[in-house]
């Protein structure tokens, strides 16, 4: 688990600004006690979700390849045209 300092904590808080109402709301929501422990741990949480690799795997498309219609000459409807 990765630990997140202190000053991080602190200066996330501070530049919450209009949202630090929101914050506060939602960390009591979540069952945290103080922002400042609702902070650390959504940092913790950013913090592993960026060291952990993404583990996708590309994946080929098989292109359909549609038939070639040739392109004839109108047929004429008697036989004695050329």
């Amino acid at each position: 688990m990765i630990q997140v300092s202190e000053e991080t904590v602190e200066i996330y808080v501070s530049n919450l600004r209009g949202r630090l109402n929101y914050e506060t709301k939602k960390a009591a929501k979540l069952g945290f006690f103080t922002l400042h422990d609702y902070v650390r741990d959504k940092l913790t949480k950013e913090a592993e979700a960026l060291e952990k690799p993404l583990q996708v795997t590309p994946t080929k498309k098989q292109i359909k390849s549609k038939p070639i219609k040739k392109i004839t000459a109108p047929a004429s409807s008697c036989g004695c045209c050329p």
